[in-house]
């Protein structure tokens, strides 16, 4: 019975330490969030975590009170093809997309944001997608073993007839080189891995996705990248952003200067857009 006591107590300083260990490294890791303060590292950790979830909803509503301008709202993704040109691409890119095997046309119907930026393919130059679908399942962001890494940079291929289609992802086990395509490497979380990627693609691009990371900090990693990247007229698109991160796009969006027109649109498989265009 006292040796049952003494394993039953050691187990419960195992689990104590261990949970002390966490909150520790929750703290020390996320520093921006954690309270400058003293007190356990349990209930700091604790207050880490609520100040992360909680700051940018905080934020847009800081905006919404303190300016005249309302909150980006939210909009159907097919309100974003509203003319008979832009159907016919989406129609003709939701094809293209099935076909190559993107999920950007059965799960999320993206191609109608797509259909109404790319209605006149003629007049494409030149765009870029980060994150190529990688089916390498030991990479964050995998689409899975049966992913086909390229699909989407081939559909836009055959869609636009005179565009140059770039891709890059950060893993290198899949760039390849076809056709009018070309892919290179980039690392999200390393700004530095971006002026790299910058020389190869140039500038003037009509249309720069990100459909990599999916979170915050990378998609306004490729934001600031795109802004140097565009041409007058030109699109940023963030693909994949759930519904409770939609509060960092509308401070995204009051933060963005005049020039610069943003929409948020909610798309198939619970996913939405975040759209920058870069007026004249």
């Amino acid at each position: 019975m006292v040796a049952g006591k003494k394993c039953y107590a050691y187990l419960e300083n195992m689990i104590d330490r261990i949970f002390s260990t966490a909150s520790y490294r929750i703290v020390q890791r996320i520093p921006i969030f954690a309270p400058f303060s003293q007190g356990s590292y349990g209930d700091r950790a604790k207050l880490t975590i609520l100040a992360a979830n909680e700051t940018f909803p905080l934020l847009a509503r800081l905006i919404l009170e303190t300016r005249d301008n309302s909150l980006l709202e939210v909009s159907p993704i097919k309100s974003s093809c509203d003319d008979e040109a832009s159907k016919q691409a989406a129609a003709a890119l939701g094809v293209l997309f099935d076909k190559y095997g993107s999920d950007k046309s059965h799960s999320h119907h993206y191609e109608y944001l797509y259909g109404s930026i790319l209605r006149d393919p003629a007049s494409v130059g030149g765009i870029l997608e980060i994150g190529l679908g990688t089916n390498n399942i030991g990479v964050v962001s995998n689409m899975g073993a049966a992913g086909k890494p390229g699909s989407s940079l081939r559909a836009f291929r055959d869609f636009l007839p005179k565009a140059e289609i770039y891709g890059a992802d950060i893993d290198t086990g899949i760039l390849f080189q076809e056709s009018r395509i070309r892919t290179f490497f980039v690392d999200q979380t390393d700004l530095n891995s971006f002026d790299a990627l910058g020389k190869e693609v140039g500038k003037d691009l009509d249309l720069i996705i990100d459909d990599g990371l999916h979170c915050p900090n990378a998609n306004l990693a490729v934001l600031i990248f795109a802004l140097e990247r565009l041409k007058q007229g030109g699109w940023f698109v963030a693909e994949d952003i759930p519904d409770q991160a939609l509060p960092v796009w509308q401070v995204v969006a009051a933060l963005m200067p005049s020039n610069y027109k943003c929409r948020l649109f909610a798309a198939g498989g619970g996913a939405n857009l975040f759209s920058v265009q870069k007026l004249k």
